[in-house]
């Protein structure tokens, strides 16, 4: 029967279609999830899905390890693009504090803004093929409806002076050395003080970073402080600069290690490339790098949780703060609704009172006049 449907160039359905088979969902349209880090021998592309699911509660040692080794693998993929980051560019809020000089007399250094709560896109750009080379520019931008009207236009974007990598002496995380909460507006910003506390954006210390430069002849101290929109952007912006920032050290700047600085100490005595070294030495050497190595990303990522629980209990008392300042702020216009209402009933009183003595004097005066009516009658009587 197949060898006469071949001849005739046809061919046999082997699995009928059903109804059902239109409302089937192939594979092909469903986006693969993997779950965890990849395994040893596969190749560890950062682009791969992220990990989803619930947390789940460690209850044992070896769990915790698991997922210790997962956050590893996970972090080492994002800091292979970590300076990716800052070429593409992000966009945060910046100002720019430039702290003064003490007079003379011993007086408080004051502060100013050259920059207050401005729309940037922050980008490093490459000037060759070294960091030392490289600087941190800052792009104006504009709201929609500011692009929409135009009102840029004529506008400089590339006004701010841009930054230097070999200027940031470091960089922190959260507003380092000046209150968030008291960050000033924009002078095109600014709104009057009664809807200042209901309008404040810069509440969440956890939107924050700060780059320390050095100082100039004018400023004695500089501040770039920037607010992101989430605390993930913050925190891969704070890892790629340190990461840029930690390279530059390592390749241009200071050696950590000291390999290199001994092999330029000791003079060559014979050619290195006859040297010959066992290699279970060498696997050895290595096998201490990558334990350093890993014990340091441990110790890192551990870090990073101590940092999110410590910014997330600031923020729970700082709202705790702002409770008990709205419930002072209610008992005081209360108090100040009695203390004026007390005054409103002393003064009624008092009128009361002064009211009281004016009938009891015109009482007096009535008696008074009533015993002369009285009287004068009775002489009348007597007389007639």
């Amino acid at each position: 029967m197949q060898q006469a449907l071949d001849k005739l160039g046809m061919e046999e359905d082997k699995k009928k279609s059903s109804f059902m088979d239109q409302f089937r969902v192939r594979a092909d349209f469903i986006p693969s999830i993997r779950r965890g880090a990849a395994k040893d021998g596969e190749e560890k592309d950062a682009d791969e899905a992220l990990a989803v699911g619930w947390k789940v509660e460690v209850r044992n040692r070896k769990e915790r390890e698991e997922a210790l080794r997962d956050n590893v693998y996970q972090f080492e993929n994002k800091m292979k693009k970590f300076p990716q980051v800052l070429d593409d560019g992000f966009d945060v809020v910046m100002w720019q504090l430039n702290r003064g000089q003490p007079d003379v007399a011993g007086g408080e250094s004051t502060d100013e803004f050259a920059v207050k709560s401005s729309h940037v896109t922050v980008k490093m750009h490459r000037r060759g093929e070294l960091y030392v080379q490289a600087v941190l520019t800052f792009m104006l931008r504009g709201g929609y409806l500011s692009k929409a009207i135009g009102r840029n236009r004529n506008v400089d974007k590339s006004a701010l002076e841009p930054l230097s990598l070999h200027d940031i002496l470091e960089v922190r995380a959260g507003c380092s050395g000046y209150d968030h909460a008291e960050l000033p507006a924009s002078s095109g910003k600014a709104k009057k003080k009664k809807d200042a506390s209901k309008t404040n954006d810069n509440k969440q210390a956890s939107l924050f970073l700060t780059i320390k430069a050095t100082p100039t002849p004018v400023a004695s101290a500089r501040a770039y402080i920037f607010r992101f929109k989430s605390r993930s952007t913050r925190n891969d912006a704070l890892n790629s600069l340190r990461v840029v920032l930690a390279d530059m050290q390592i390749h241009e700047g200071v050696s950590i290690s000291g390999l290199h600085s001994q092999k330029q100490e000791e003079a060559p005595t014979e050619d290195e490339d006859n040297i010959m070294i066992p290699l279970s030495a060498v696997h050895d050497a290595i096998n201490r790098e990558r334990e350093n190595y890993d014990r340091i990303l441990l110790m890192l990522l551990q870090g990073g949780e101590d940092l999110k629980e410590k910014e997330d209990e600031l923020l729970g008392l700082r709202s705790k703060l702002e409770s008990v300042m709205q419930e002072s702020k209610e008992k005081d216009r209360v108090q100040a609704n009695d203390s004026k209402l007390i005054m409103q009933l002393s003064k009624k009183l008092e009128t009361l009172l002064m009211d009281n003595e004016d009938l009891r004097d015109q009482n007096d005066r009535l008696n008074n006049r009533l015993v002369a009516v009285e009287s004068e009658k009775m002489n009348l009587l007597g007389r007639s």
